[in-house]
């Protein structure tokens, strides 16, 4: 019964994900996610509660594996600098993607009018961010950068990451970014890092 109950879950994502490619967020409706189902809405709203969270659920599994992939990168080292820019690029390329950009454009829009912005943010980067932290304490741990608050550290660590695009890419001034780009930024944000944090 329980895998049943996961497939009709997955099911349920599946089509509200084709959804949102096809018309947004503003323009699907719980009620069109169930007659696409070919169920009720009463039956949707046994597993979600909103089309906020399925929203997020759908992005959380559209962005999860290279999320996850990114975060895992950051392994000890007795290169830090390496590392840091191996995850930054990582980082970069994962965020830059345009469905990344749409949703977060997505959900600082209905921040204010929902729980969406806080339950992303539980769900994605701070559990993501605390990684960090907990990698940047190690390496403190291990002389290879001064002690501090570790979980600052990842914040400006992603800062100095994200200060040469996130704007530009929001505002959809800069459509696209490449490879070297990135690269080349992401040297610039650990470089920076590294002698802010330097022993």
């Amino acid at each position: 019964m329980r895998k049943k109950s996961e497939e009709r879950r997955q099911a349920i994502l599946d089509i509200a994900a084709q959804m949102f490619n096809e018309s947004g967020f503003e323009g699907t409706s719980m009620s069109e996610i169930s007659v696409r189902l070919g169920g009720s809405k009463a039956t949707l709203y046994n597993y979600f509660s909103s089309k906020e969270e399925i929203f997020i659920e759908v992005l959380l599994q559209q962005a999860g594996d290279q999320f996850n992939l990114t975060f895992a990168s950051l392994v000890e080292s007795d290169d830090l600098r390496a590392t840091l820019q191996r995850f930054g690029a990582m980082y970069l390329q994962a965020i830059l993607r345009p469905e990344i950009i749409a949703a977060r454009r997505l959900i600082l829009y209905h921040a204010e009018r929902s729980k969406m912005g806080q339950v992303m943010y539980e769900r994605g980067p701070k559990r993501g961010w605390t990684m960090v932290a907990e990698f940047l304490k190690t390496a403190m741990a291990r002389k290879q950068i001064r002690e501090t608050d570790a979980w600052i550290a990842a914040l400006q660590l992603r800062g100095l990451l994200e200060a040469e695009w996130m704007e530009t890419r929001m505002l959809g001034v800069a459509t696209s970014v490449t490879a070297p780009k990135i690269r080349d930024s992401v040297e610039r944000a650990t470089d920076a890092f590294m002698r802010i944090l330097a022993l």
